[in-house]
């Protein structure tokens, strides 16, 4: 059995309505949007407009801004799982991240703060601290929820935030840090993923 399998099989055991939030993209390249608070693969995008499924439809949105998303590339085989929102994994309530996507090598956890607008450091530094805190909350429920059993994968996680912040200022490397040394997960501020 894959690995992939394996860490299905075990999320399917302990999250009673997984299959109903599960979506498998075959594409080697694709996106990740947030629309009205839900995370959605981006089915299509032409010009100003992009193609989402919401209950099973394809449903096409007016205003795509290609720098609010999250590229994956490289992929074979990803899982994709919406957790924050009405239609989540973990719906509302205690404050998760976005979305968590997987495949035979990593098991991603996503956050969206690609909205953010105010360039003073205090908000920037808030931002990232309130993004840090909802991966920590997400990851935390799933450690409890799989006795840290990730079928061996990869554990990474990834802040998404706009292009006019600063990367790698001290404000954001102590965040990595202690990221790092509390949960021994990667941490990246960034809006993509190359797959291996």
């Amino acid at each position: 059995m894959s690995k992939l399998d394996v860490i299905k099989e075990h999320l399917s055991d302990n999250f009673t309505n997984f299959a109903n939030f599960l979506e498998i993209e075959l594409k080697s390249e694709f996106s990740v949007i947030d629309y009205q608070g839900q995370s959605f693969i981006i089915v299509q995008f032409q010009d100003n407009t992009f193609t989402i499924k919401i209950n099973g439809v394809e449903t096409v949105i007016n205003g795509f801004d290609s720098s609010k998303v999250f590229n994956i590339s490289n992929a074979k085989i990803v899982d994709f799982i919406p957790i924050d929102g009405k239609n989540g994994l973990l719906g509302f309530g205690t404050s998760h991240c976005d979305f968590v996507f997987f495949d035979e090598n990593d098991f991603c956890f996503v956050e969206f703060k690609l909205n953010a607008t105010s360039p003073e450091e205090r908000a920037i530094r808030n931002n990232r601290k309130k993004a840090v805190k909802q991966l920590e909350n997400t990851i935390s429920w799933f450690n409890y929820k799989l006795a840290k059993n990730y079928a061996g994968l990869n554990l990474e996680a990834y802040v998404c935030t706009p292009a006019s912040y600063p990367r790698f200022n001290s404000s954001w490397q102590e965040l990595e840090i202690s990221f790092l040394e509390d949960y021994g997960i990667k941490l990246f501020e960034r809006n993509d993923k190359t797959c291996q």
